[in-house]
């Protein structure tokens, strides 16, 4: 499976190193030129025991990318993670000025029969909003996939996770196979919503 992960920052780059090892052909994309060319060297933004063989293994294998967000012409994936940043605000809400920047961008592509995987940590409503305004007319379906990794364990939660969330529109069982064959190879139960 071809897989797009936008934003391959603490969240993103673990997303992108766990897929490509579980063998789909992944293209991490963000906008900070730097992170891109340090991820092309295998040597990733955080550290997580374990993350810089993933990488290394990855790339040399040849299933990894990291492309900045100007450099990607070609289709994205038939998955795309979003995985952009949601820092606080000083009130403690969420701001969501990246996961915006980010569908605007994804929007100048073709997105028919494209999965939306929401990774990033958005309030509740952000989806809906995003289905009834952002993908309306696009032919691309959305799932909320919410993470659940801990800092210093993540590539462990990612093969072993205690369950994996799908939240999406009722009837869209084209998106909930898609997320699953995403997370083939893992055992983890299921929490379809």
């Amino acid at each position: 499976m071809k897989i797009t992960v936008l934003g391959v920052g603490h969240l993103g780059v673990v997303a992108a190193g766990g897929l490509a090892m579980a063998g789909h052909e992944v293209t991490g994309v963000d906008i900070d030129s730097r992170r891109i060319e340090a991820l092309r060297a295998a040597s990733p933004p955080i550290y997580e025991p374990g993350l810089k063989a993933w990488l290394d293994r990855g790339l040399q294998e040849g299933n990894l990318q990291f492309l900045h967000r100007d450099e990607l012409a070609g289709p994205l994936g038939e998955v795309v993670v979003l995985a952009a940043g949601t820092p606080p605000t000083e009130s403690g809400a969420a701001d969501l000025d990246q996961v915006w920047s980010a569908l605007a961008w994804l929007k100048t592509f073709d997105l028919q029969d494209r999965v939306l995987v929401m990774k990033s940590t958005v309030p509740p409503g952000t989806g809906r909003k995003i289905v009834g305004e952002e993908l309306m007319g696009t032919g691309a379906s959305y799932v909320a996939n919410p993470e659940f990794l801990r800092e210093g364990r993540a590539l462990e939660d990612w093969r072993s996770p205690e369950r994996i969330v799908v939240g999406t529109e009722a009837g869209c069982g084209r998106a909930v196979k898609a997320v699953k064959q995403m997370y083939s190879g893992i055992e983890a139960p299921y929490l379809i919503t």
